[in-house]
């Protein structure tokens, strides 16, 4: 500014215009500074009133992805049954079955007597021909059946009516019609494995019905005698068929088929040295008879015992021994009596004191007058008039 000054001076004088006093330029006051005028805040925004919120419908929930059905899993394969082909041999499977095609064939007279004819028959069992003894008694009939099961013979030595001939007459001679089955194996039958000694089981089982059809049987249940291996074969037939009216069981093998198998092993050890004969030592050879042991197959012979199906018997029974018996011991009828009384069946067990396996004369009168009074007793029960 000052040089500004001192120019405009030396012009005005050259101008000759006076000159005033111009003032000597002072330093310029220094003037604080100053702050630009502050721009006026700007209003605040005002904030629009929010608005309601306009209600969102819900999304739908999808409905859910079918899965497909989860597979039921199979049932768990069986074990198979190592001995399933011989179930048909246990009670149940002998229950299972059926019995009685064909007929009774009288082959010839063996003898007269005068209170009967004593005839050889046969008679068909599941495709055998069985041979046996027929007592008829003298008069116009019907008759009640008696069917009688024989004890252990060597096969070839046995004859038919063996073991059953004593019973069978005395039967007859008051009115019976008997029959007694040689069983598969024996005399004139055909030859044929006993397999678990069911095979005479299914002989006598067999003649059941076809003896029922005889024109001169009474109709309705037949009556049972068994003595020894014949005792434990009508053991199994009363727990299978209740076409039995009454058994008596004397003085019976084993109705536990382990005891029955190890008394069987015992007795083929002891044969054991003695040449075969045309049957004996050859069809009836102890793995011909039992094919598995109990040791390999213990569910198996469970099955297989009488005993356990005691629930199943419809006959009355009597079981007879005598406390002398060389071959039996007390447990195998008292087994039987047991199992029967524990099932609710109608038994009785009588001992005979001093009598063999076989008894002899006085015990032959005391037993039998008791048998036929026992048979008598049961056709009343049944309605039928002896």
């Amino acid at each position: 500014m000052r040089q500004i000054a001192v120019a405009l001076a030396i012009l005005l004088a050259a101008c000759g215009a006076p000159v005033a006093n111009v003032p000597a330029p002072t330093a310029p006051v220094a003037q604080p500074p100053t702050s630009p005028p502050a721009s006026p805040a700007p209003d605040a925004p005002t904030e629009a009133p929010a608005p309601s919120p306009t209600p969102v419908p819900p999304t739908p929930t999808p409905p859910p992805t079918p899965l497909p059905p989860t597979p039921t899993p199979p049932p768990p394969t069986p074990t198979p049954d190592p001995y399933a082909g011989l179930a048909q041999y246990t009670i149940e499977g002998l229950r299972a079955r059926s019995y009685g095609s064909g007929e009774i064939e009288i082959v010839r007279v063996l003898e007269e007597t005068p209170a009967f004819t004593r005839y050889l028959f046969a008679y068909p069992s599941d495709g055998l021909r069985i041979t046996g003894m027929l007592n008829q008694p003298r008069g116009d009939g019907p008759f009640p059946v008696v069917i009688l099961n024989h004890g252990y013979y060597p096969l070839d030595g046995y004859q038919t009516g063996n073991g059953t001939q004593r019973a069978a007459d005395y039967l007859a001679q008051r009115g019976f019609l008997t029959l007694s089955p040689d069983f598969r194996s024996h005399a004139g039958s055909d030859d044929a494995p006993n397999v678990f000694r069911a095979g005479h089981v299914i002989d006598t089982l067999n003649l059941i019905p076809l003896a029922q059809r005889l024109p001169m049987a009474q109709p309705g249940r037949v009556l049972m005698w068994g003595h020894s291996n014949g005792g434990a074969i009508t053991s199994k037939a009363i727990a299978v068929s209740d076409q039995i009216a009454a058994a008596l069981i004397y003085s019976p093998a084993s109705s536990n088929i382990v005891e029955d198998y190890q008394f069987r092993a015992e007795r083929w050890r002891a044969r054991q040295g003695q040449p075969p004969g045309r049957r004996t030592g050859v069809i009836d050879r102890l793995e011909i008879e039992f094919p598995v042991t109990p040791e390999e197959a213990p569910e198996l012979y469970e099955r297989l015992s009488p005993l356990n199906y005691a629930q199943y018997v419809t006959a009355r029974v009597l079981i007879i021994w005598g406390d002398r018996d060389e071959t039996v011991p007390r447990k195998w009828p008292e087994d039987l009596y047991n199992a029967l009384r524990a099932a609710g069946k109608d038994v009785e067990f009588v001992v005979y004191p001093g009598q063999p396996h076989s008894f002899d004369a006085a015990g032959n009168a005391e037993y039998l007058p008791r048998m036929v009074e026992f048979f008598t007793e049961t056709l009343a029960a049944e309605g039928v008039a002896q």
